[in-house]
């Protein structure tokens, strides 16, 4: 049953889909508006009708839902991307995450999923703005408990140490990237995404003289398939390039062995 503040995605069809909590309000469409009250007691699969009798799905939110439908004050992480950064960093309940640049908390919410129930995502944000919707996203997602907010600027260091993951993204991520070699574990990963050919190229010099190494940079692409009788083809309209991801592991340097007398 749907409970009074429960997040409910309601959806006609996808230029008419919405992510709302249960409660005492409406919803407002160019479909007629819908009570939301009247989905406490409800369940999730069930369809509700607008004044003007329109139909809309009750229909239990994904992460997708959850990433895609939050409150945008920054230009987000799409789940292609995150998908493709939570297998390549060995997020698992217990991890000790570092984030520098909450944005909108697109990935955050990703990753706080994740890590519950025993871990922790720590998200550094140097503009308060973007961290009140960041802080406000993630409360709405239910996730609150696994990721402490920092309204500030890391220089030369992290507060934390022994971490799991670290994920850069801010303008110049080459910045970051000494502080947060002291702050991953051996063997860990760090991440980070680049919108051009030069932030992409500094970052990846910048992490082999710090030693890091299986260094990958890739981008990737999404696109939908439009399914309709005798005229099935792709969308033309596809989220394309939204940034190159490098991923790098850190290293812990040791002496060769000296060399045998012959």
């Amino acid at each position: 049953m749907i409970r009074e503040g429960d997040l409910v995605y309601l959806f006609h069809d996808y230029r008419r889909s919405f992510l709302r909590s249960a409660g005492k309000r409406r919803l407002h469409t160019d479909q007629g508006f819908i009570d939301l009250q009247e989905l406490i007691g409800r369940s999730y699969g069930e369809t509700v009708y607008t004044n003007l009798g329109k139909p809309f799905s009750l229909l239990r939110p994904s992460l997708h839902e959850k990433i895609m439908l939050i409150k945008r004050k920054t230009q987000i992480l799409y789940p292609k991307d995150i998908g493709m950064i939570l297998m390549k960093a060995q997020i698992y309940p217990g991890a000790k995450v570092i984030e520098s640049g909450a944005g909108s908390g697109a990935l955050t919410t990703a990753l706080a999923n994740f890590v519950r129930p025993r871990g922790k995502v720590y998200s550094y944000e140097r503009n308060e703005i973007f961290l009140k919707n960041a802080r406000a996203n993630i409360e709405k997602n239910g996730l609150a408990e696994w990721v402490e907010f920092k309204h500030r600027e890391v220089i030369d260091e992290y507060e934390e140490k022994d971490a799991d993951f670290v994920m850069i993204d801010i303008g110049s991520p080459w910045e970051l990237i000494e502080p947060a070699r002291k702050a991953l574990k051996g063997g860990a990963v760090l991440a980070t995404i680049c919108p051009t050919f030069e932030q992409l190229s500094r970052t990846v010099f910048t992490l082999k003289e710090n030693e890091f190494t299986n260094i990958e940079s890739m981008e990737i692409f999404l696109r939908k398939i439009l399914v309709r009788p005798g005229k099935t083809r792709p969308e033309q309209r596809m989220p394309s390039h939204t940034g190159w991801i490098v991923f790098a592991t850190k290293t812990i340097p040791s002496s060769p062995p000296a060399e045998k007398p012959e």
